[in-house]
């Protein structure tokens, strides 16, 4: 575990450094570690913060959030973190090379289908939706056909290492439990959410530099875009869960909004 934590911090002060000894063995087992007590802090800090907090006029949880329904919340985590690493991989494997303006507008594009595919569902001409259950299903297993067809194009080679730099990214998170306790402590919805955006910010960009370390000679926007379009897609992929009734509303709602 010890050598678990030097990882993490080595990623939160050195991105580059840290991308550099995903290449070693154990780097994978470190990193799972990482996530492991990121999704143990995550489920105390979540089963202890008010429901009504940050956001003072939340609906009343429709059932009890105790520890077992944060369990069953972060059982989804590792689904959604699988989601990630191979949208991000693809599209780092999509990015690498070629006019960047094209890569850019067709990634948009990919990435633009569940989401359009989720309005045609929920929108209402007459008394039905443009599409109904079934054609979602069916149009979202085609387009996810395809994205798994994408994610095998990426060299084998280039898995591991990615996994364990996105896994030991959740470092940021667990170091930021503990200002986001005391801000929680406090009711201090501002201090939340300032605390909730840097986070944010400091995962992406740091992720980023990690990326482009992890392919040397990768330029950063060609390792920045690729990660912020693979979080796009992940949170495509918890809605359209929830409307395909694979998710239930109250999960959904924990995951997203926590």
């Amino acid at each position: 575990m010890k050598k678990a934590l030097a990882f993490g911090k080595l990623f939160l002060f050195s991105p580059s450094k840290a991308a550099a000894a995903c290449s070693e063995d154990r780097a994978l087992r470190d990193a799972l570690a990482v996530y492991g007590l990121t999704l143990l802090a995550a489920a105390l800090f979540q089963w202890g913060k008010p429901y009504d907090f940050p956001d003072a006029n939340a609906a009343v949880p429709l059932s009890s959030q105790g520890p077992l329904f944060w369990l069953k919340v972060m059982l989804w985590q590792p689904v959604l973190m699988a989601f990630l690493i191979g949208f991000t991989g693809a599209l780092l494997q999509w990015m690498k090379d070629g006019w960047l303006p094209l890569k850019v507008f067709t990634s948009f594009f990919w990435a633009a289908i569940p989401a359009i595919l989720m309005v045609l569902y929920t929108a209402k001409s007459g008394e039905t939706s443009a599409i109904n259950k079934f054609q979602f299903r069916i149009l979202f297993a085609l387009w996810s056909a395809g994205s798994l067809y994408a994610m095998s194009k990426a060299p084998k080679a280039s898995w591991r290492p990615l996994a364990s730099l996105l896994l030991v990214m959740n470092a940021v998170q667990l170091v930021t439990y503990f200002p986001e306790t005391i801000v929680t402590i406090m009711r201090w919805e501002a201090g939340y959410k300032a605390v909730v955006g840097v986070a944010g910010f400091w995962m992406l960009f740091a992720g980023a530099l990690g990326l482009k370390h992890l392919s040397p000679g990768r330029p950063l926007p060609r390792a920045l875009l690729p990660l912020l379009f693979a979080l796009v897609l992940q949170i495509e992929v918890v809605f359209a869960a929830f409307m395909l009734d694979w998710l239930p509303m109250e999960t959904l709602k924990a995951l997203m909004y926590g």
